[in-house]
């Protein structure tokens, strides 16, 4: 063993910590512990199976870096590696919600804020809330949604806050390289010149911004099922007093009610 059971404690808590502020699907999104670290697959409750994932990223701290009497040069090389880890999550939720929506709602032009973006996000709401997802929702958007919501009106006040008010959004969160590809969803044309810039997530429970991670899982149309929380694994050594270390979590997606989701479409 390599480590002191305090500094594994102390290591796992920076992990979790961490992974809380940087992985915008464990903010936004609500999850259980399957209570098995074996699991391999969930039900999706729709008479389907959702396989298990098991992102990692490795790190190789030195012997002296490991042992040392300050954990600052371990810390360090921990939170890059949870930061990176995040990506991977987020790369991984969110097109599995992209394609899973039952709607799309398209901005003629997201370039212009206004009736256009007003337009489609209350669409959107109408959509959510007749489904039965009447709290406010969670928006997760691209680069072009962003400026579209911070472009400012009369000069200092951005327009973001009426927008928002209008779809019943609570939060934003920025999710710009799930959108890098072309459009995947079967019921919009991509010959069309129309791509994605966000997805709307509907609530049952009124959740504050980035605490979902508090919140019941089982209300909500997507869910996070997990059987190894944000936490590190050792490898062993690589040679040259070096240790790798995995930081590593295992979870499924589940969007459970397609009618909780939409996908905001422009130019």
């Amino acid at each position: 063993m390599y480590l002191s059971a305090e500094r594994v404690a102390l290591v796992n808590h920076t992990i979790r910590t961490t992974f809380e502020q940087t992985c915008v699907a464990w903010q936004a999104i609500p999850h259980w512990d399957t209570g098995d670290p074996g699991q391999t697959n969930v039900s999706d409750n729709n008479s389907g199976v959702v396989k298990v994932e098991s992102p990692f990223e490795p790190l190789t701290p030195s012997v002296a870096e490991l042992m040392a009497p300050t954990p600052d040069a371990l810390l360090d090389k921990v939170n890059a590696a949870v930061a990176k880890l995040a990506v991977k999550v987020d790369e991984y939720v969110f097109p599995i919600l992209r394609q899973k929506a039952a709607a799309v709602e398209d901005v003629p032009n997201p370039g212009l804020p206004g009736p256009d973006i007003v337009n489609a996000f209350i669409a959107a709401r109408i959509a959510l809330e007749t489904a039965g997802f009447r709290a406010p929702a969670t928006l997760f958007g691209d680069v072009k949604a962003m400026q579209a919501l911070y472009q400012l009106y009369g000069g200092y006040n951005p327009v973001k806050n009426p927008l928002l008010d209008a779809g019943n959004i609570s939060d934003f969160h920025h999710i710009t390289k799930v959108f890098d590809n072309v459009l995947l969803l079967p019921n919009v044309s991509a010959a069309a010149g129309r791509t994605e810039h966000a997805i709307m997530l509907g609530r049952r429970q009124r959740i504050a911004p980035g605490a979902a991670s508090q919140a019941s899982a089982g209300e909500e149309p997507v869910d996070l099922a997990v059987s190894i929380p944000p936490s590190f694994e050792i490898v062993g050594e690589t040679g040259a007093n070096l240790i790798t270390l995995n930081v590593r979590i295992r979870c499924a997606v589940r969007p459970k009610t397609p009618g909780g989701l939409v996908v905001i479409t422009g130019a």
